[in-house]
């Protein structure tokens, strides 16, 4: 240190060894409000998701991805009804309706949920780092 240390250079050592965390902050708290959206996500679908045999709501699945710099998840309805109909499909036209079925709008409206989710991420971050 030199005769000019008056506490300014120790102060700015000290930001930059916090700015180094910052990645690693900021990627945690994408992770976790990430993991919160899901979960309301899939809450909205388990609960507004239309039944008629429960073969639909059950076939609801939910896939983690974490891989190739990617992090998230996967809600989808997996597999066949037993006349062979995939369930995707059924859930597709039971959301957006046809020409003899009025649309439900279930996923619709539990993938609006994720609207702002970028501003949650933002406040997430801020209130647990102080930049």
């Amino acid at each position: 240190m030199s005769e000019y240390n008056d506490g300014l250079t120790q102060s700015l050592g000290d930001y930059f060894d916090e700015l180094k965390t910052v990645g690693d902050k900021a990627v945690a708290a994408i992770k976790q409000q990430i993991d919160e959206e899901t979960d309301s996500v899939e809450r909205e679908l388990q609960n507004n998701t239309p039944v008629k045999t429960g073969g639909l709501k059950a076939s609801l699945k939910r896939t983690k991805i974490n891989a190739n710099m990617r992090y998230g998840y996967r809600l989808e309805y997996e597999g066949n009804a037993p006349d062979g109909t995939p369930y995707a499909k059924i859930a597709s036209v039971l959301n957006n309706g046809s020409s003899t079925i009025k649309a439900k709008r279930f996923m619709t409206r539990a993938v609006k949920k994720l609207k702002g989710l970028d501003d949650r991420v933002i406040n997430r971050f801020r209130k647990r780092n102080k930049f």
